[in-house]
């Protein structure tokens, strides 16, 4: 009977023999394609594994890293039987603190410096005015009375102080006051 269908429609019976032969051909690439994967996969694990070996075998040298620094940061030294990497690594805060001190002092050292040369470079130029141009030579207000100066008000706050608020006005009055009674 199975002769009689086929014989009926060759043409379907071919195209079914093709459907067959590329599902075949399908199948067997996918096979191929996950052998293929698992073989990869196999050696990708097992350089993974050898890697993970190498990290437990470095840890104990980390371990003893981190123990020697905190003892030094405790100020206790590493001892001389110590890995040279222990003794080095557990070296760098002390050098580390020691750089820091020596960068403070020269900077204190260039900070004062400036700071001297600013101040002679000022007491120059006043003693020259003074001698050379008296008339030019004023005494000059710490501050300036004008609208809208900071001053202080207590000792943690400053305001900003007009020059008509009432308070300004107070000051003013009791300042003239001050001075007529004086003369």
């Amino acid at each position: 009977m199975e002769h009689f269908v086929s014989a009926a429609n060759p043409i379907l019976a071919m195209l079914g023999q093709i459907a067959a032969i590329v599902i075949c051909l399908f199948m067997l690439i996918f096979v191929l394609l996950a052998v293929a994967f698992n073989v990869v996969m196999t050696f990708a694990m097992s350089w993974v594994c050898e890697k993970v070996d190498l990290i437990k075998m470095l840890r104990p040298t980390v371990e003893s890293i981190n123990k020697a620094s905190e003892s030094v940061s405790q100020g206790v030294a590493p001892t001389a039987n110590e890995n040279a990497i222990v003794r080095r690594v557990a070296s760098l805060p002390a050098n580390a603190r020691a750089i820091d001190e020596k960068v403070q002092r020269s900077t204190d050292r260039t900070a004062n410096a400036v700071i001297e040369f600013r101040a002679r470079t000022v007491q120059v130029k006043t003693v020259v005015k003074a001698f050379l141009l008296p008339g030019l030579m004023r005494q000059k207000s710490p501050i300036p009375s004008g609208d809208g100066v900071l001053e202080l008000k207590g000792p943690e706050s400053w305001m900003v102080m007009g020059e008509g608020s009432p308070q300004r006005i107070e000051e003013a009055a009791a300042s003239a006051g001050s001075t007529d009674s004086v003369s």
